[in-house]
């Protein structure tokens, strides 16, 4: 049986039927008229104290009590005077209650009264007609009590089934679409007893686990960002030290060739002198090369701390003055918005490497007579900095949009017939500036190309 209403009706009913049976169990045991013999002893018993109560006592009073005796025993009573009492038995006449003498028994007890001189004879008359009337009343009230126990029964499984198992199937069902992760539905019963106290657990709960599932899918959400950009990180170092070993190849080859050749004397390569400059040059490249190779992987690891700040106003200022021989050799007009005392949070030692990166590019690909705008921006105080900003522009000069995508990574040259530098340049500001959490972006403007830096306070 599934159904908790027909549960219900069934534990009504047995419970009814053994509350009206243990009623009729007590009639039957404490009534005096379930039983023939039971009777007649109660109305022996009860005959007999009456007698002696009325023994000596006024004749009025006895009158009293033998009518409240018939009353209450429903014994047939008859007090008569002794000579009376004699002439009825010498005549044969037989004292009858209920008109039929053969289930009758006569019980007599002699009397004599304080205010009379005559005796007197009480005659008590007892009848099985009573025991058997009440035990066929019991029979036959039994379909009713069984009718309206079955009533009882099945109005209590409806009260019970209104009051009780609406709420517990609507918490069940509300409990079901919690399994199955939809946590937008409530437990509307606003009760006092152990429901209301169940259902608002179960309202506590679902916020609770709607809480714990929100936050368990931003961790899987982190844990899923965080192995891609894993992944894109072991990408890119696979890629990085596969252009690594491609870079190093060709000028280790051509040194070696060129020490072959010295050895061997062969041709050219007599000049000893000459060639052993050349490979000491590129030796020297190959020593630069090699501790940028060094500043990428200490990056990578990263090993630095980015709790730091730093006054980029100084950076910039000494890059400048770095390439002030380059503005003056290419005419470049230079226009230089940085205010002073400017916070930025980084390693002075890689910030120096990235902006040098930037602002030698921009000196680098500005033709004569073109010109550089550097601006920094800085909201707020120093005090209270919210955002740090930084342009470069360089014009005129533009950069094809197919090659935009890619100059941040390793060994990617838009030009390739230009060979210098190792190509590792901008790859290298990307790192640091992500380290330090800057944004940065890269693009053609009306008329150049603007490099952009922004790092946010919190970052």
């Amino acid at each position: 049986m599934k159904n908790l209403t027909i549960k219900t009706f069934i534990t009504f009913l047995f419970m009814s039927l053994l509350i009206m049976g243990s009623i009729y169990l007590m009639l039957y045991i404490f009534t005096p008229y379930s039983g023939v013999k039971k009777y007649e002893k109660y109305i022996e018993s009860e005959s007999k104290e009456l007698a002696d109560k009325c023994m000596n006592s006024p004749f009025a009073q006895a009158e009293i009590m033998i009518d409240e005796f018939t009353v209450t025993s429903g014994a047939g009573v008859k007090l008569l005077d002794t000579e009376t009492y004699q002439d009825s038995v010498k005549q044969g006449h037989f004292f009858s209650y209920s008109g039929q003498t053969d289930s009758e028994t006569t019980t007599k007890y002699p009397l004599h009264f304080s205010d009379r001189s005559e005796e007197y004879v009480l005659c008590v008359m007892t009848s099985s007609e009573r025991p058997l009337s009440f035990r066929k009343s019991i029979i036959e009230s039994l379909p009713f009590v069984l009718a309206i126990a079955l009533i009882l029964s099945f109005a209590g499984a409806k009260v019970f089934s209104y009051y009780m198992k609406r709420p517990i199937v609507r918490m069940s069902k509300i409990a079901q679409r919690m399994a199955e992760q939809d946590f937008d539905w409530y437990c509307p019963d606003e009760r006092d007893d152990e429901i209301g106290v169940l259902a608002k657990s179960l309202n506590k709960l679902s916020d609770e686990l709607s809480s714990a599932l929100a936050r368990l899918n931003d961790k899987n959400l982190y844990l899923k960002n965080e192995i891609s950009l894993e992944k894109e990180r072991e990408r890119r170092r696979m890629l990085f030290f596969s252009g690594v070993s491609h870079e190093l190849k060709t000028p280790i080859s051509v040194v070696i060739g060129q020490i072959e050749g010295m050895r061997s004397g062969i041709g050219v390569y007599k000049d000893r002198d000459k060639y052993l400059a050349k490979c000491s040059e590129t030796l020297n490249e190959l020593v630069s090369f090699i501790n940028e190779i060094l500043l990428v992987s200490h990056i990578d690891m990263g090993d630095v701390d980015d709790q730091r700040t730093v006054s980029i106003d100084s950076i910039l200022d000494e890059e400048i003055a770095f390439y002030d021989g380059l503005i003056t050799e290419k005419n470049i007009n230079l226009e230089y918005i940085v205010p002073d005392n400017v916070k930025f949070r980084g390693d002075e030692n890689l910030l120096k490497k990235a902006l040098g990166n930037v602002l030698g590019n921009a000196f680098k690909y500005t033709p004569e007579g073109g010109s550089v705008n550097v601006e920094l921006i800085q909201k707020g105080n120093a005090e209270s900095l919210s955002q740090v900003e930084l342009k470069v522009i360089n014009s005129p000069a533009h950069i094809d949009e197919q090659h935009l995508p890619h100059l941040f990574e390793a060994f990617y040259r838009a030009d390739t017939s230009n060979k210098d530098g190792s190509g590792l340049g901008l790859y290298i500001t990307g790192m640091v500036l992500e380290m330090f959490g800057a944004e940065y972006s890269l693009h053609n403007t009306s008329d150049g190309v603007e490099f952009k830096v922004v790092q946010k306070r919190g970052n």
